[in-house]
């Protein structure tokens, strides 16, 4: 009998975590079966092994980030860059503890970087980024594509560096006596965007 969805998305949650906070090599299959409560033939029948497990974890991270941030582009969308931008940077505020994870997952998979970087091939850069770069399209038509997706990875920068900094409670604490505070950081963002807007406007 094969068994359900439920079991696979709980294996790739709980993998997801493991494999963070202690890396591929870190990880045993048995450990993970272990944490999930389920026995090795349920990992095995939906992964087949550690690595199409380790590599399927980053990409469930990368579709999931992408499918929120398409379900704001459709709130947004006849909206503007600014207040779609906002509610990404909220989205990634929220889900700050998850993104970092997931940062953590990219930046150590070296070793599978062809696999993981096969994943990213349908985004316009970072997952999410197609639906920047079609807003930014809308409001400056004539740019090209270049500038675009250029505007798109710094607006992306931006965003990711400062959710990931925010969700570290003593760097965060930090910044707030410094007067930067989460309202602060979304004006910095507005900021951005026009001056990005400027920069990219033939």
């Amino acid at each position: 009998m094969a068994m359900n969805d439920s079991t696979k998305e709980k294996i790739l949650k709980t993998s997801h975590k493991l494999f963070a906070d202690k890396g591929y090599n870190g990880v045993s299959i048995r450990e993970i079966a272990r944490e999930c409560d389920v026995n090795l033939a349920a990992i095995n029948y939906h992964f087949q092994n550690k690595e199409n497990l380790y590599t399927q974890t980053i990409h469930q991270s990368i579709l999931e980030t992408d499918f929120e941030i398409k379900r704001m582009y459709d709130e947004y969308k006849d909206t503007t860059l600014e207040k779609f931008a906002v509610s990404v940077f909220e989205y990634f505020l929220e889900n700050a503890q998850d993104l970092r994870t997931s940062f953590k997952l990219v930046i150590s998979a070296d070793e599978y970087s062809e696999s993981i970087g096969a994943n990213f091939e349908k985004f316009r850069g970072p997952p999410g980024g197609e639906y920047f770069f079609e807003f930014i399209s809308k409001e400056v038509p004539n740019a090209s594509e270049k500038d675009i997706q250029w505007a798109v990875r710094s607006i992306f920068s931006l965003t990711i560096h400062k959710a990931l900094i925010m969700c570290n409670g003593s760097i965060c604490k930090s910044m707030n006596d410094m007067g930067v505070t989460e309202d602060s950081l979304k004006l910095d963002l507005k900021r951005l965007i026009k001056v990005l807007m400027k920069e990219i406007t033939p």
